[in-house]
């Protein structure tokens, strides 16, 4: 569930939307808030991740798509448009996809990290706080699985070790101080 908005996949493989719908996040083509469910895709569709007001989500062919707000390329389309009906973002080779409030990040079948998105704190892990409209690659491969939060990001490599990136004003990075971190 995004912030207003909430996706499902049903077990045919299609994808519904519900909810908030004002910046295009529920994908119908409208910018209508939607109450009951509507259709997005109606088959292929593998996995979903709704961020903070933009959905993603994977069809079976290991593409990426995309809609919703997009005003820091949380899309990856190169802009900073949002969109109310999906857009694919990546042709293929995409395993998982995680989204965040204003962050997006995949890894793809090589196990490598990649992020797009707002970066004020370095939430990307790019080693910058520079905003992304389009991919960047965080780690080259061996990456199991990610997580986003409200402004930092983490993932799990395949040796078990756990890396952080981003906002650390609370010490939500864990690594014993409150340094925001540009880098993982």
């Amino acid at each position: 569930a995004g912030i207003y908005h909430s996706l499902w996949l049903k077990e045919d493989g299609s994808l519904w939307a519900t909810g908030n719908n004002y910046l295009g996040q529920l994908g119908d083509g409208t910018y209508t808030d939607r109450s009951t469910p509507v259709l997005v895709e109606s088959g292929g569709v593998s996995s979903i991740a709704a961020g903070g007001h933009h959905s993603l989500y994977l069809k079976e062919d290991g593409s990426l798509w995309g809609m919703g707000y997009n005003p820091h390329g949380e899309l990856g389309d190169g802009s900073t448009t949002d969109r109310n009906q999906s857009i694919l973002i990546v042709a293929g080779g995409v395993r998982d996809v995680f989204g965040g409030t204003n962050q997006t990040l995949f890894i793809k079948d090589d196990g490598s990290l990649w992020a797009m998105g707002y970066n004020r704190y370095g939430w990307l892990g790019d080693g910058t706080t520079s905003s992304r409209t389009t991919p960047v690659q965080i780690e080259s491969g061996g990456v199991l699985t990610a997580a986003t939060g409200y402004q930092h990001s983490l993932y799990v490599k395949a040796d078990g070790s756990l890396w952080a990136m981003g906002r650390n004003n609370a010490g939500q990075l864990g690594d014993g101080t409150t340094t925001d971190r540009h880098s993982p």
